[in-house]
């Protein structure tokens, strides 16, 4: 099992103050909140470009521009976006965000299982893991390559071989039972050239 080797703490920028919300809006949010509906039945998100978002209800972030918000392809992932393809590259990037239950560990470990690599190589060759620290909450990043096996379908089966991808994922550490990941994967050159602005991204969480 690959170990973080360290913790950064960092201080997320671009934070505010919360504006509070006027009478009228108070009344409005009241009402809205007796109609939420379970996340089983909510709407589909709707496409379009990136910005601020909040993950469980807690978590803010803001997402890089030139991404594309996708309708999530199961109900369990709360947001998808789509990273353009850079030149040369098959396809597009994807990432997504959800919250999951399990030990940090475990779902590291099952990213880590998902790509296949040169017989006689060691995962650990091609895994690279720290622990940081943002804005008080504990965040495992986690950079991996090879061939990743695309999964599809009922039970996430018929995996497709995907070679020279890269994943990065973020997991943020949560007292209340349940784990937020962000994962974002697709062809090396892709993820190389969106990986800083993925790495500012995790930055910018705060409450």
């Amino acid at each position: 099992m690959i170990r973080p080797e360290k913790t950064v703490v960092v201080q997320p920028t671009g934070t505010s103050t919360p504006r509070q919300p006027t009478s009228n809006e108070s009344g409005l949010m009241a009402s809205q909140k007796e109609n939420v509906e379970s996340p089983a039945t909510q709407p589909e998100q709707p496409e379009g470009n990136a910005g601020e978002i909040v993950l469980a209800g807690k978590y803010r972030l803001t997402v890089p521009q030139g991404w594309q918000r996708r309708t999530p392809a199961i109900s369990m992932i709360e947001y998808e976006f789509s990273v353009p393809a850079v030149t040369g590259d098959p396809r597009d990037g994807r990432v997504t965000f959800m919250a999951a239950g399990g030990s940090v560990e475990a779902n590291i470990q099952r990213w880590i299982n998902q790509f296949e690599h040169p017989q006689g190589q060691p995962a650990s060759n091609h895994v690279k893991q720290e622990t940081l620290e943002i804005a008080g909450t504990r965040v495992h990043f986690v950079d991996i390559t090879g061939t990743y096996m695309e999964s599809s379908g009922p039970m996430m089966g018929n995996a497709v071989p995907r070679e020279n991808y890269r994943m990065l994922g973020a997991v943020i550490e949560s007292q209340d039972g349940l784990s937020y990941f962000i994962k974002f994967y697709g062809p090396e050159k892709t993820v190389a050239a969106n990986a800083e602005a993925f790495r500012k991204m995790i930055e910018s969480l705060h409450r």
